[in-house]
């Protein structure tokens, strides 16, 4: 059975779950890319979608692919729609960028397909979310025959640099609101000509996490033996991991009794060589009986609430779930001061802050906490209550339904 049968069996499987009709609800189209990893930025959007009122709203999930969000979307009773990416867009790597008139002119084509085919779902919605650029790209030729809003989501965003300067700028053509979590977002992401141009197009706000279910049932104990220090995300360079090892590997080699659990996977089976050099690094090191990769774990509470300290080495993030959910659970946080990190883990008041890439800052930050456990539980507890007063997920959909009602009437 070809390609294109699979894909169509997959509509039919979704469609089964509930069919498509006219409502008076705004109907809201979530534009979502499949991806191999269930990632934080799905996670959210799941959330989102299994948050948002139904009485008001018709949630339904657009995708090129099945993947774990679609079927966890499903299972909650969302509609979810597959229309594949043909040809050469089905590309998850740079090579959509190349400007080359070849390859302009066969995306182009291949873009205008998608919009065919998926113009039974764009032209009943009301309004249509996209996670990223390429989304908000990919529907272009959408824009001239639909009526429909577009919020471009971004998350971390790609800097307006070279073809990206191109690219976002037509972004910002097309989009009727530009959804970021703090201004600083936009400093990082758009030329200060770009953000003066479409400054009304910008809209900001935190999003948020269910402070019920990350709420913790024991409290961390840093100093005693062992110390549990853990980190939760995708396995890849992005995330900075070996430089939480190389700390980890200091730690002991001082003489500190610790253990390291590193929850996560690689997001696509191109990241999978650097799972296995961080293996091989925690073998070569001999530390492999203090260190567990725990794969990828449902249970984040739970995970959350074994630890005794939080640690994300990343060098890039927007605001990261992971650390916005360990200090929901009261756990100290040791974090990278990158992207908008700083908005959640301030400095010394609800966890601390080190250079990305610098692994004897690690080492320092664990060891002042691992030393001074008083201090340890007294962030953890701020944290918490910095989380439930300005990043609550009730707080996060409240503001979520009047951005859709605005951009609906």
């Amino acid at each position: 059975m070809g390609e294109s049968s699979t894909q169509i069996l997959k509509v039919k499987y979704y469609r089964c779950r509930g069919a498509i009709t006219m409502s008076d609800r705004t109907t809201v189209l979530f534009f979502h890319t499949a991806y191999e990893s269930f990632g934080g930025a799905s996670q959210m959007l799941l959330r989102l979608l299994t948050s948002i009122d139904r009485d008001k709203f018709l949630p339904i999930v657009l995708s090129q692919s099945s993947d774990e969000l679609c079927q966890r979307a499903a299972e909650q009773g969302i509609e979810v729609e597959i229309v594949p990416f043909r040809g050469i867009l089905d590309t998850y790597n740079r090579e959509l960028l190349s400007f080359s008139p070849a390859k302009v002119m066969k995306t182009g084509a291949r873009i205008f397909q998608f919009n065919v085919e998926a113009k039974y779902l764009l032209k009943k919605s009301d309004v249509i979310w996209c996670k990223n650029i390429r989304e908000v790209l990919t529907l272009v030729p959408n824009t001239f025959v639909v009526d429909a809003s577009i919020i471009w989501n971004i998350g971390l965003g790609l800097q307006s640099k070279g073809k990206m300067a191109y690219l976002n700028e037509l972004g910002l053509r097309v989009a009727d609101t530009v959804f970021m979590e703090y201004e600083e977002q936009a400093d990082q992401v758009f030329t200060n000509r770009q953000q003066n141009t479409y400054s009304n197009k910008f809209t900001f706000f935190h999003k948020g996490i269910d402070v019920d279910e990350f709420s913790p049932s024991k409290q961390p104990s840093p100093g005693e033996f062992p110390t549990v220090i853990g980190t939760a995300a995708v396995l890849s360079e992005r995330k900075g991991i070996e430089y939480l090892i190389e700390a980890i590997e200091d730690l002991y080699k001082n003489g500190m009794s610790i253990e390291l659990r590193i929850a996560g996977k690689p997001p696509n089976v191109s990241d999978s060589p650097y799972k296995q050099r961080l293996e091989n690094r925690v073998k070569e090191k001999g530390i492999d009986d203090i260190v567990t990769f725990v794969g990828w774990v449902e249970d984040m509470p739970t995970f959350l609430d074994d630890l005794d300290v939080f640690v994300l080495p990343s060098f890039g993030e927007g605001i990261p779930g992971a650390v916005r959910e360990a200090l929901a659970m009261e756990r100290p946080v040791v974090a990278t001061d990158v992207g908008g990190t700083s908005e959640v883990v301030q400095d010394g008041e609800t966890g601390l802050l080190v250079e990305p890439g610098n692994a004897q800052s690690i080492t320092q930050a664990l060891g002042t906490l691992i030393e001074n456990p008083g201090y340890a539980t007294d962030l953890g507890t701020s944290g918490r209550e910095h989380i439930v007063q300005e990043y609550s997920m009730g707080r996060y959909v409240e503001r979520y339904e009047k951005l859709l009602e605005s951009l609906a009437t």
